[in-house]
C-alpha cells in the first residue's frame, strides 16, 4: 500500500496551524505540531520514530538532518 493514506490539518492560515499529519506507505507518518509557539517535527513508523524541535533555524532538527546526511550521503537532497 505505497500511497498517501491520510492528511490531517488542524487550524488554518488565518488563525494559525496547530498540527499537520501525513500518514503514508504501509505504516509511516510525518507530523508537525505547534505547541504554544514551539514547533515539533515527528517522523515515524508505526509506534517508533524520532521527534526534534524545529523552532529555530539551526536547532535540534537541523542538527539531526546534518547527522543523517553525513551518515547516509546517498539519501541527501541536492541543493540547487
Amino acid at each position: 500500500m505505497a500511497k498517501i493514506r491520510s492528511v490531517v490539518v488542524e487550524g488554518n492560515r488565518e488563525s494559525g496551524y496547530r498540527r499537520v499529519q501525513i500518514l503514508f506507505g504501509t505504516n509511516y507518518f510525518v507530523e508537525i505540531v505547534d505547541r504554544d509557539g514551539k514547533v515539533d517535527f515527528v517522523l515515524g513508523a508505526h509506534h517508533t520514530g524520532i521527534k526534534a524541535d524545529a523552532t529555530e533555524p539551526n536547532g535540534p532538527l537541523q542538527k539531526l538532518i546534518a547527522e543523517i546526511e553525513q551518515r547516509h550521503p546517498e539519501n541527501a537532497l541536492e541543493q540547487e
